[in-house]
């Protein structure tokens, strides 16, 4: 942090010295960067921001207030916006995920919000649908599901969702109303990290002919550079029947700020307001971005040169847990393992996320470890040291 001072005038810097405020966000910040590289529990890696993006963020800051209200591809009488760098935004996860070349999409206030956009979306197409949806997906998905007709599909073992059961209740529906599918998929679900079997389900759709929409959260995974070796990247989704997909970029990203990126094939609709003389398509209506920062970040995160960047940590945990004998599990190419049972002061120590899991009718505590390439060897050893010494209490 110290580094910022920098681009600080000689009398901003010594003010800081004497301020208490200053000197408690200091010590703050400070803290916070330590408890970073023993956070293990949830999705958000702790990418570095370079000086370019540390300044960008200080110009942002210190600037007048900017307001990207209505539709991203249209302004009223008030100009002060940054959506034409929203729009570049879009257009990198859009080129990333291959989307194709007709799009629509917007920076939201994170993955909760865009899958309220993808299920709007949805109903918007096919009013007359019924909401398919896993049991296993994000827990923002059961938000929304109560004003729409919809079916929660079982999962098989790890978070896996149970495809046959949802082919199986998509068919019997359709043959019965003639109701289309709007179907919330997951590429990474949050516990387990399991990717929902798209290409399977749209193939099914189409060969019987069944009216569909396709929402696919890809909150944690959407996140990963396409040149990654062994790494669940989301590849050419236009072309294998998805309508939307949404990309948490405070997740896998790395952004400090809550924030996601939503992309669909078709714009919304919406309702013309008078008051800002623009379409509201949004389901935030108004939303603010630190635009340059965020744009110049994302650009230096999708150019990692490095092929292994993801997988190298990834592979080094889990030979520490297999020569320490420490069981888990991993679905394919995930950064996530679940552990069974950890003591309260492990969970605490390396902040795990805990959840209950039913096995033979019986509640089993697990908590899960998500590894990011920021982790240090040398914690990561912490780590599977305290698990191991667990086993052998």
């Amino acid at each position: 942090m110290n580094r910022l001072f920098n681009y600080l005038p000689s009398s901003v810097t010594d003010e800081f010295s004497t301020s208490k405020t200053a000197n408690e966000a200091i010590e703050f910040y400070n803290g916070l960067n330590q408890k970073a590289e023993y956070m293990f529990g949830f999705p958000a890696y702790a990418y570095p921001l370079s000086l370019k993006t540390q300044y960008l963020l200080l110009l942002h800051y210190n600037s007048p207030f900017s307001n990207n209200c209505g539709d991203i591809e249209e302004r009223g009488n008030y100009s002060m916006d940054t959506k034409d760098v929203e729009k570049r935004i879009v257009e990198l996860y859009a080129q990333k995920f291959g989307m194709g070349k007709s799009f629509w999409g917007y920076v939201s206030s994170g993955g909760s919000e865009s899958n309220s956009c993808g299920i709007a979306l949805a109903f918007a197409k096919y009013p007359n649908g019924i909401l398919y949806y896993s049991q296993a997906a994000h827990y923002s998905v059961e938000k929304g599901v109560n004003l729409h007709p919809h079916v929660k599909i079982p999962s098989l073992g790890k978070d896996v969702l149970d495809v046959d059961a949802l082919l199986e209740s998509v068919k019997e529906n359709f043959d019965k109303t003639g109701a289309p599918a709007n179907i919330v998929l997951t590429h990474g679900t949050t516990k387990y990290g399991e990717c929902d079997d798209v290409d399977r389900i749209v193939a099914f759709l189409k060969q019987n002919s069944i009216p569909y929409y396709i929402h696919l959260d890809a909150a944690l995974f959407g996140g990963i550079q396409n040149n990654q070796k062994d790494a669940p990247v989301a590849l050419n989704l236009k072309k294998r029947g998805v309508d939307s997909v949404c990309v948490s970029l405070h997740k896998y990203v790395g952004f400090p700020d809550v924030k996601s990126v939503f992309i669909a094939a078709s714009k919304p609709r919406g309702k013309k307001i008078a008051y800002i003389g623009q379409h509201d398509t949004t389901v935030s209506g108004s939303r603010s971005i630190p635009a340059y920062a965020l744009l110049n970040h994302v650009t230096e995160h999708l150019a990692e040169p490095r092929e292994d960047n993801y997988c190298k940590n990834v592979i080094f945990f889990e030979n520490l847990l297999q020569d320490r004998g420490v069981n888990y599990y991993k679905a394919p190419k995930s950064n996530i393992f679940v552990i069974d049972s950890p003591s309260p002061a492990v969970c605490k120590r390396f902040q795990l996320s805990c959840f209950d899991e039913l096995e033979n009718g019986a509640k089993t505590q697990k908590a899960h470890v998500i590894i990011f390439p920021s982790h240090k060897e040398k914690i990561m050893a912490e780590l599977a040291d305290a698990l191991c010494n667990d086993l052998n209490k």
